[in-house]
């Protein structure tokens, strides 16, 4: 059965009926209806009668193409209008209160041929065991039916004992049983592709999907976190089409970068614009790793509490996202969290999930060789004509002979076996721990909704001593004051604090590991402190090579956030289809950060006491954003054809950022950490901005009847980032939906059996994109370096005449369903422009970081394909499967005149650029250092020394590109199984092209421990010949050592295809019956076994992950270098109702 309006959401019709039935006024009753049509649909009647008065409808979605003829009425009720309208037609109805059910009406028999009649009854409930009201039960192949009650209770009479009965309803995915015993139960599983389903557009409106002329998709809160992930943006990871995401390997809540359709700014300017409740959410990231160290802190979007969550909607590109301007531009992720659903009294949950995880997988190493080197010259430093590998405990590298089991004095003096000893990588790690906790409280009656819930996660890494702890408080509320007057608003506290998060870089634990050769015994290294050393390692120590347990207690940090967002609004109906919004929102957060650093150790210190370099800093940043929006919409069925919807507003963004730093060295008393026990202020310093953006909106909403719509869409923003003359831009769009089998069906027609729905849509769109605070003007200023004071002034030139980026979209799509929704795919082609790129091109001296400027113009053009559907469909078992597909290609097709490339902002100690070329794909990744090669490809060999020749010259690096980082294709595969109360569910995450460079095996490679070293000429004397040819073209015959070997690879040998599949989500549940529950407290309860990230079906890189990264920059997506090595996770979750 179908209710076009008010229950486009199933789960909440049982709440809305029981308040619509408490609540309605004795006025409803009276309500009279004019008709004066010679044609038109049973639908069209309804919806009429709908937005004339406050009657609600169900009735069986084949019922609304049904034609009626010459309706002439005149100020008749509502039984009169149903007597003329059905008249015929073989419909009958009940009205019982304000709800009105449409049923096939019994066919009479002649009574010789009338069969044995028998009553087949039940109840039918959904997955949580709630009744469902409303849902039509009928024989198939009759016209016999019935609808279940408000207990969710149906009685119907069959005749044919091989009778099948269907069960149908909106929401829920068709049932087809037999008709075998007298008492059939049922429960129903919800369709999450339904025709009429309904999704969160801009500005949170809620529009019916099928009317929709550009992609949306929508995550329900249950399909997005089955496997209770803490964070949001990884249990958002493959479940849409178009949005990729790289998670940084630095530890719990890294950063995680997010595109969707592609990166589109020369200036990595590609995140997309959060929006929670109606509220901008920042998603700053706060990173400071580099090639030698630093701390990456993720994102923001981690204090979300994904157990608040009801859905999510992704609007992709321009076309969706053009009413929420400029920070728009990269898409909006919209997140709706739940209201409360109606119950009697007060409705309870707990949801609980515990989950540990350990290392999964690491940098492949070599185990067949130990400490030492390859001995190449005698005592007179003369060449040998044989070389041989020795051991030496003074070695800093893996370069000695075969593990043989030999007794060897050790670095420490000790003397054992010469073997390896166990897996350093693995063994450093410990078993990671999570618990989340979530209670929630909710009431909602005819008049008001309240929620309030509570959420606690606790999250213990692998990397010793890292936690990452969240606590959220969440109150949503709403009042109607009057039938003119509703309030509502929400508030959302958040503290989420880290402590000890991974130093990343060369000079973090793990980069220490991978160095450690295999007869070293890690637990030797635990005492990295003695009475005579502040710092013991197995070899030095020094700058680059230190003991990753003294690393591990040298350096703590801590960061902790506590955050505010939430609104407060009105809203006035001047009639039931003219209303006025008003909503002030807001975002606050502080963060505080510590780090401390017990200095190095490294210059022979016999104590701590003796070291000068030891340091602490702490800042502190806070952030502050409102937003005032005031929203005049109307929707209005003008004639019984056509509909008109509009929106007309303003918002006014003001944004506050300021961050306060300070640093003391040389503590009087080492580990007592007080800024005013130190010898030396540090560092000091005060950075901030201002921005705000006032804005004007407008939509226009055309349909006619229930299968053509025009969307029209206009906005102007003014931006604070911007000059004066250029801070004004104008950015529109256009939406078409044509559902061709609803125009099919209104003409009389009749589609093939196997043909459910089909709908063509074309949009096009423009929006535009300020540029950060103070890029205008230069600006000087003065900061703390060592406890001086010295001027400070950037050494990139500002631009006083910028203009907004621009982008245009334009997409085209069809969606098409099958075999009564059983198969289903939306299918997206899209192309967009954007120019005006806010870019850094090289500019004359002083200015040795260049200057701004508007120049380029990049393209993103591909698809997007979800296919959805239900391979089985039986009594007690059904099997989905669904498929999310997606292709870009994002083309560099001009930079700033005279600038043949670019570089993207990057770590300049790591041995690549990533950047791009006119007339090129873009994000290639360049070596700084090459092979010489001839014109067959050839690597050119230096006959004196046996060594590649290499170069640096730009030209070729630039014409010779070693990789680049976009994928060829985005893939997930979500199967699930049900069986009666049991479920199955997995989703295999894919991605196939792009390329990563793998630094981290490189310096691997060159220490002698990664694997591919296990190959050094053993049998030829640990001598090798590097694969090339001398100058005049003859083959290299020339000999060299495996160390020099092995030294003597770049960049080019360690790029490597960053395809993968992998196994990311897996959980197995059961939900109790309600029969079982009865005599308890609780109404609904399901546990499940869950699993992440469980293992890499198809990988290239050597043990590590592909996925790469250590912040949100196209430059760190193409590396990986010293991240945590991934885990996979197992644990179980526990779902209460009371």
């Amino acid at each position: 059965m179908k209710n076009k309006t008010l229950f486009q959401r199933p789960k909440l019709l049982k709440a809305s009926l029981v308040i619509l039935l408490a609540a309605a006024p004795i006025q409803w009753s009276f309500a009279q209806f004019t008709f004066s049509t010679p044609r038109t649909t049973l639908g069209q009647v309804i919806k009429t009668v709908q937005s004339q008065s406050k009657y609600q409808f169900f009735y069986d979605d084949q019922s609304s193409n049904m034609p009626i003829e010459n309706l002439e009425v005149k100020n008749v009720s509502l039984e009169q209008l149903l007597n003329t309208a059905l008249k015929g037609k073989n419909l009958t109805y009940k009205i019982e209160d304000n709800i009105v059910y449409l049923s096939q009406a019994a066919k009479q028999q002649d009574p010789a041929q009338t069969p044995i009649k028998r009553q087949v009854s039940g109840t039918v409930v959904d997955a949580n065991g709630e009744a469902l009201i409303g849902v039509n039960v009928s024989v198939k192949g009759t016209s016999t039916g019935a609808i279940t009650d408000l207990e969710g209770k149906y009685n119907l009479t069959v005749n044919d004992p091989k009778a099948e009965i269907v069960f149908s309803y909106i929401g829920y995915k068709q049932q087809v049983l037999p008709a075998k015993e007298s008492i059939l139960n049922v429960t129903m599983s919800e369709d999450t592709q339904m025709i009429s389903e309904v999704v969160v557009t801009a500005l949170g409106i809620k529009r019916e999907k099928k009317m929709l002329g550009y992609a949306v998709q929508e995550i329900k809160g249950d399909q997005l976190n089955q496997t209770g992930d803490p964070s949001v943006t990884s249990a958002l990871q493959g479940k849409v089409a178009g949005l990729q995401m790289n998670t940084a390997g630095t530890g719990l809540g890294g950063s995680t970068k997010i595109t969707i359709r592609g990166n589109s700014s020369l200036a990595d300017n590609n995140q997309p614009l959060w929006i929670v409740d109606g509220v901008p959410f920042s998603d700053n990231n706060n990173s400071d790793a580099t090639y030698y160290g630093g701390v990456d802190r993720g994102g923001s979007s981690v204090d979300i509490n994904p157990e608040d969550i009801e859905s999510i909607s992704v609007l992709k590109g321009p076309n969706a996202a053009a009413l929420y301007g400029s920070r728009a531009g990269n898409g909006v992720i919209l997140v709706t969290t739940k209201k409360g659903s109606k119950k009697d009294g007060f409705g309870v949950r707990y949801s609980g999930n515990f989950t540990w995880s350990q290392v999964a997988e690491t940098l492949e190493m070599q185990d067949r060789y130990g400490q030492g080197h390859i001995v190449t010259q005698d005592e007179n430093k003369n060449p040998l004509s044989q070389y041989y590998a020795k051991y030496d405990p003074t070695d800093s590298s893996s370069w000695g002979p075969v593990l043989d089991g030999s007794m060897q004095k050790a670095w420490n003096g000790d003397t054992y076996a010469f073997s390896k000893y166990g897996n350093k990588l693995k063994d450093y790690f410990d078993t990671g721990f999570a618990q989340n906790h979530n209670v929630s409280v909710s009431n909602v009656t005819d008049k008001s909704h309240f929620r309030a819930s509570f959420g606690s996660s606790n999250n213990k890494g692998v990397f010793p001593n890292e936690k990452l702890n969240r606590i959220n408080l969440d109150l949503n509320a709403g009042m109607e004051m009057n039938k003119y007057l509703s309030m509502d608003g929400k508030i959302s506290l958040s503290r989420t604090k880290a402590e000890d998060r991974p130093y990343f870089g060369t000079y973090g634990a793990i980069a220490q590991l991978m160095g450690i050769p295999n007869n070293i015994r890690l637990d030797d290294l635990k005492q990295y402190s003695t009475a005579d050393n502040a710092h013991v390692n197995w070899t030095g120590p020094t700058a680059g090579i230190r003991n990753p347990y003294y690393v591990l207690n040298q350096r703590h940090n801590s960061d902790e956030r506590w955050r505010a967002f939430g609104y407060y609004g009105m809203k006035i109906n001047f009639t039931d289809w003219l209303h006025l919004s008003a909503k002030y929102a807001f975002d606050y957060y502080r963060t505080r950060i510590e780090e401390t650093n017990a200095g190095d150790g490294i210059n022979g210190e016999s104590s701590i006491k003796d070291i000068t370099d030891d340091e602490m800093n702490r800042e502190e940043q806070n952030f502050f954003e409102s937003n005032a929006e005031i929203v005049l919409m109307g929707d209005k069925q003008l004639t019984d054809n056509f509909r008109l919807g509009f929106t007309v507003g303003g918002n006014f963004m003001y944004q506050n950022y300021e961050s306060l730093n300070a640093g003391v060295r040389n503590m009087l008393d080492k580990g007592q950490w007080i800024f005013n026990a130190a010898n030396m202020l540090n560092t000091a310093g005060e950075t901030g901005h201002e921005r705000a953006t006032n804005s004007v909106f407008g939509s226009l909403q055309l349909s006619w009847k229930e299968y053509l719509s025009l969307d029209l869409t206009a906005r102007n923003d003014w931006s604070s980032t911007l000059p004066k003359k250029n801070n004004s831009f104008f950015y529109p769009s256009a939406n078409l939906s044509f559902v061709v089998s609803d125009f099919v069906r209104s003409l009389d027609k009749t589609l093939p059996s196997w043909l459910t729905f089909a709908k063509v849509r074309l949009s096009a769109a423009q929006v535009g994109k300020d540029t950060d605070p103070y890029q205008l003007y230069n600006t000087y200023g003065f900061k703390f370096e060592k406890g001086e004071l010295i001027p400070s002034k950037s050494n990139v030139k500002m631009n006083d005449q910028l203009k907004p980026e621009i982008s245009s979209s334009y997409e085209a799509g069809l969606d098409m369903k099958f075999l009564n929704n059983r198969l289903g795919f939306d299918f997206t082609y899209y192309y967009s422009r954007t120019k005006n790129q806010i870019m850094k091109v090289p500019a004359a001296a002083p200015w040795s970081g260049g200057k701004w400027v508007n120049a380029g113009l990049i393209t993103n053009k591909g698809f997007e394909m979800m296919i959805y559907s239900t391979p089985v469909q039986l009594k007690d078992f059904s099997f989905d499967l669904n498929v999310n597909l997606a292709k870009n290609v994002s083309n560099v097709e001009k930079l700033a005149e005279g600038v043949d490339y670019i570089y993207f902002n990057g770590d300049s100690n790591f041995p690549i650029n990533v950047g791009a070329r006119p007339g090129h794909k873009l994000g290639e990744i360049y070596a700084k250092t090459l092979y010489k090669r001839d014109e067959q490809g050839n690597i050119i060999i230096n006959k004196e020394n046996g060594l590649p020749m290499t170069t640096t010259d730009a030209d070729e690096r630039l014409a010779r590109p070693i990789g680049n980082i976009q994928p060829n294709l985005l893939m997930s595969v979500s199967p699930s199984f049900t069986y009666k109360g049991f479920t199955l569910s997995a989703m295999f995450d894919m991605k196939f092209g792009g390329d990563i460079i793998s630094i981290s095996e490189m310096n691997a490679t060159g220490s002698g421990m990664a694997k591919r070293t296990m190959n050094r000429g053993e049998s030829d004397n640990f001598m090798m010949i590097f694969p090339g040819v001398y100058e005049d073209g003859t083959p290299n015959t020339q000999k060299i050592s495996a160390s020099n070997y092995y030294g003597a690879l770049n960049a080019e040998d360690f790029i490597y295809d960053a395809s993968f599949i992998k196994l990311k989500e897996l959980a197995i549940g059961y939900t109790f019956p309600k029969s079982m529950l009865k005599k308890t407290p609780i109404n609904s309860l399901n546990v499940s076994f869950v699993a992440r990230n469980l293992a890499y079906l198809l990988k290239h890189t050597p043990g590590t992950s592909p996925e790469g990264g250590y912040d949100t920059t196209m430059f760190s997506q193409a590396i990986d270098f010293m991240a945590v090595p991934y885990t996979r996770t197992f644990g179980f979750s526990v779902n209460l109702g009371f």
